[in-house]
């Protein structure tokens, strides 16, 4: 059994603003009617953003996502916990139209309030692709909680599974392969057997990160979100290190 683990403080120089080139995954592992074809704008000019920032204590992640009728934003914070390693602090999330005008909005401003009694490593499942390097590369499982929405938090395992040479937008780059599966038995009791022979058709996610720091995210591959949620693929485009 792996440990639970919250995820640690991130490296020196982390904070910075990274553009992704994105579209819909190759080959998808769900056939839900969310498919990134008819949601996610792919034009270069666009791409998506991910900032990394710092104020005060607080780790800020903040995303633009591309989509053809409109544009998702969210922001995100963390905080240290006493411990050692971030809590979630805070989420904000926008759903704007062609227009400009907000037509989704949810917005949690005590992540971690009594009411819900969340396990302290529990994160929002759109930060971890961006977030995991962080851990180190070391080839051990680790676990965590991914949140979806105060109905739907996730068991997930994490775990590095190798080095590759990637050839990027932003050029070549030398990459530690990281893996995120969800827990089955955090839905139904299967046992160690089934379990072992389940874990080939567990739906993965699939990120190469940096393997120095910052451990930037280098390409991901997998659904935006939840097993069913629209499947892309990232790919890093360009810097702007702060």
């Amino acid at each position: 059994m792996s440990q639970l683990t919250p995820l640690p403080e991130p490296p020196r120089a982390f904070a910075g603003t990274a553009k992704y080139a994105i579209r819909p995954r190759d080959k998808r592992a769900f056939h839900t009617f969310l498919d990134a074809k008819n949601m996610i704008d792919t034009a270069p000019e666009r791409g998506g953003m991910v900032e990394l920032a710092q104020a005060d204590d607080h780790v800020i992640f903040t995303t633009r996502l591309p989509l053809l009728r409109g544009e998702l934003r969210e922001e995100i914070r963390f905080s240290p916990r006493p411990g050692g390693g971030l809590v979630t602090k805070s989420l904000n999330r926008k759903l704007l139209g062609e227009d400009g005008r907000c037509v989704r909005h949810e917005d949690v401003a005590d992540f971690h309030h009594e009411t819900l009694r969340f396990p302290e490593a529990t994160y929002p499942e759109v930060t971890l692709p961006f977030c995991l390097g962080w851990f180190p590369l070391d080839g051990k499982r680790r676990s965590l909680y991914a949140w979806i929405n105060d109905r739907f938090v996730a068991k997930v395992y994490v775990e590095t599974s190798g080095r590759s040479r990637l050839t990027l937008p932003i050029g070549a780059r030398d990459a530690a392969e990281v893996i995120m599966y969800p827990d089955l038995n955090d839905w139904i009791s299967l046992g160690s057997v089934l379990t072992r022979l389940a874990k080939p058709f567990i739906p993965k996610y699939y990120m190469w990160f940096e393997p120095e720091a910052p451990y930037r995210l280098l390409r991901f591959e997998g659904p935006y979100g939840p097993p069913g949620a629209p499947e892309i693929t990232l790919e890093l485009a360009s810097i702007s290190q702060k």
